[in-house]
């Protein structure tokens, strides 16, 4: 996660003197009402994907990389849907939290975990801390770990972390690190060249990953239920501002690195300094990561192995791309301080625009090798965050990707399990907020259910190595390869063998680029995606999801599979999905999920001061994030639900937060099927569950 400046009182109240305007306030009236997703385990819930997940984790096997996606030992094709969980400090529930949050997890369809930050000090993470050193793990803290990764196993949860202890890590006196106090949390950048923080990383990596469970019997080595490792969070040389907090004798090791380097090259002349030479950067990097790769090897580390995520420069990636899978981090109106937002519609945001999530997550892609995303979102406080969970799960499964983890479920900010109330905290934190949770089942579904039929068209654009180590804009593809993961597969091609003829020619590449729909509208390739920017929707079609969602007030019904909505709500996401593994068409167990914009009691934010829908720079800010409970805001429509060969007639139940049926609604019936009307806030609900009988 990267770490936003806080913005003072003084700042804001300087920035609002310069213009007028009403504040936007949070509603507790008529059209809203109170509605939370519950963290804990909800006997009985119709809103139930654990049907998705295979228990235990583990029982196929280890995980394998082959033909650029993951694969168990047995064969079995392997995708994850997940959420991270912070280590400060939701990495240590007690037990009897650790069992009532995986059973929970499950229930949302969730498969996979990445425990983030581990190597912070105990009590918010298993670095003991009453040494004199960060070599020492704490066996209390281990011990919770431990039973909670058991309790993820038994559900048939998988976990995955970062392994070297170089994330969040302090070091201490007793650790013989030079000017230890001096070190930003993790030796960001320094671990690429520093000798002796490398020996502290590889030490951690084997004390953590030899230890036993004792509830599963298995050391972290030898543990089915990781999926997979990654060196480090986010460190890479090719980020510019991370040199700038350098202490200076590390800024003196480096630049005697790059001299020495060029000498071996027989470099005449150097760059101006050493962060300017590209292939300097890269060798550095790819030669850490190929060493670090060698020794998790050697100690015996046997599924597959990641870097980093941070690839938006494409040495980065041809760096990663090395190691068995790539990595990326994603976000929308990230406001991790609550302190301002764009407060922008994504779904408003053309496909061309490079910043999307998609567009950024596609960039990662490269040929052979699978790409995971271990964080994305988009964040509360953002009104319209509700669409983007089914959009981001339905194009990742288009450009059939092979994981994505939700960031972050619980975790940071010093937040545990206990006392949880129902507000909504942090943009970054999402267990209880309806329009992501409460749509995350449905995201689930879509991705690893196997809802979304993926491309069978790959766009492959290819890269000599010459021209990467030349690039004077290492972003400029940024925006040339914008749109084409709405529409098709992506994948980027290194051409470092001159006989490689697997990637296209640069005329080839430019031809690929300008064949994407320039209009608003645009569908995928299989035809069961389409969006409108300039009307700002999303529809899916396919036999088992139908949604239509996002600004549909001014949009005509909309009508698939016997299933047709209409409603004049400006903002809002209808999804009906089956739940009985048959079409939407033939199905006798149907759920309904109705969400808008949800946010805090009292929630205040500062209206748009930029006109147009794509400015990214000018900001919202938060005045007033707030106060429980949690607010839905009430969604109007008809739901028409043709009558199938095998029905006589249906039943609706709404649903309580639990997912547990709290009334009904009574339909119209007509010669062709049955009519009902949608109103969430008389309701209180988002969730309607259907049986056709």
């Amino acid at each position: 996660m990267f770490i936003v400046k806080k913005i003072t009182a003084f700042t804001l109240l300087c920035s609002f003197a310069f213009f007028s305007f009403n504040l936007i306030e949070g509603k507790e009236e008529k059209g809203w009402f109170r509605f939370y997703i519950p963290w804990n385990y909800c006997e009985g819930s119709k809103v139930d994907m654990s049907f998705l997940l295979d228990c235990p984790a583990g029982r196929h096997g280890f995980l394998t990389v082959k033909d650029g996606h993951f694969y168990f030992e047995d064969g079995t094709r392997a995708k994850f849907w997940g959420v991270n969980l912070h280590s400060n400090r939701a990495c240590f529930p007690s037990r009897r939290q650790a069992v009532d949050a995986a059973k929970r997890l499950a229930q949302l369809g969730c498969n996979i975990v990445r425990m983030h930050f581990l190597d912070n000090e105990a009590p918010a993470g298993i670095i003991d801390s009453s040494y004199n050193d960060s070599q020492h793990l704490s066996a209390g803290q281990m011990d919770r770990l431990d039973y909670f990764i058991y309790e993820l196993k038994k559900n048939g949860i998988y976990v995955c972390f970062d392994v070297l202890g170089i994330s969040a890590r302090k070091f201490k006196p007793g650790d013989n690190v030079v000017e230890p106090e001096k070190l930003r949390q993790g030796a960001e950048g320094i671990s690429f060249f520093n000798g002796r923080i490398k020996e502290l990383s590889k030490k951690f990596a084997l004390d953590f990953l030899s230890h036993v469970n004792p509830y599963t019997g298995n050391s972290y080595l030898n543990e089915p239920c990781v999926a997979f490792v990654e060196m480090t969070n986010e460190n890479t040389m090719f980020l510019k501002h991370a040199y700038s907090r350098f202490p200076a004798s590390y800024k003196q090791d480096i630049e005697k690195l790059w001299r020495e380097w060029g000498i071996a090259k027989g470099k005449k002349e150097l760059a101006s300094d050493w962060q300017q030479e590209r292939e300097f950067l890269y060798n550095l990097q790819d030669g850490y990561q190929r060493e670090m790769y060698d020794y998790l090897r050697s100690i015996g580390v046997k599924a597959p192995i990641g870097a980093s995520n941070l690839p938006y420069d494409n040495l980065c990636l041809l760096a990663d791309s090395r190691m068995d899978f790539t990595d990326t981090h994603a976000y929308w109106d990230l406001s991790d301080k609550l302190d301002k937002i764009h407060n922008r519609p994504l779904i408003r945001q053309s496909h061309l625009n490079p910043m999307t999530l998609v567009n950024i997550m596609s960039m990662a892609k490269v040929k052979g090798r699978p790409l995971i995303v271990t964080e994305w979102g988009s964040n509360w406080p953002n009104d319209w965050r509700a669409e983007d969970i089914l959009t981001t799960a339905s194009y990742a499964a288009l450009n059939d990707w092979d994981a994505l983890f939700l960031y972050a479920y619980n975790g940071g900010w010093a937040m545990s399990w206990d006392d949880l109330e129902n507000r909504l905290y942090y943009g970054t934190v999402v267990f209880n907020d309806p329009a992501k949770m409460g749509l995350f089942p449905l995201g689930a579904l879509i991705f690893t259910g196997n809802s979304v039929m993926p491309s069978s068209n790959v766009r492959r654009v290819s890269y000599k190595l010459d021209e990467l180590f030349n690039m004077k804009d290492p972003y400029s593809d940024r925006a040339r390869l914008a749109g084409i993961a709405y529409v098709s597969r992506l994948e980027k091609v290194f051409n470092l063998d001159e006989e490689d003829r697997t990637a296209q020619s640069e005329t080839e590449n430019q031809a690929m680029v300008s064949s994407i729909n320039r209009e608003s509208g645009i569908a995928s390739d299989t035809g069961q995606i389409f969006r409108d920017s300039e009307k700002g929707i999303f529809i899916l079609k396919t036999s088992k999801v139908f949604s239509f969602s996002g600004f549909i007030g001014n949009v005509p019904e909309q009508e698939f599979n016997g299933i047709r909505f209409y409603s004049n709500s400006d903002f809002a996401t209808f999804t009906i999905v089956s739940l009985d593994a048959k079409d939407i068409s033939g199905s006798s167990h149907l759920l309904l999920t109705v969400v808008g914009k949800a946010e805090n009691t009292g929630q205040k934010i500062a209206p748009h001061a930029t006109k147009k829908i794509d400015d990214i720079k000018s900001d919202v800010y938060i005045l007033n994030k707030g106060k429980g409970p949690i607010l839905a805001e009430g969604i109007e429509g008809d739901i028409f639900i043709k009558r199938n060969a095998i029905s006589e007639g249906i039943e609706i139940f709404c649903l309580d937060e639990k997912g547990l049926r709290k009334s009904s609604v009574k339909p119209s019936e007509g010669q062709d099927g049955f009519l009902f009307k949608i109103s969430t806030a008389g309701d209180e609900t988002i969730y309607y569950e259907i049986i056709r009988r």
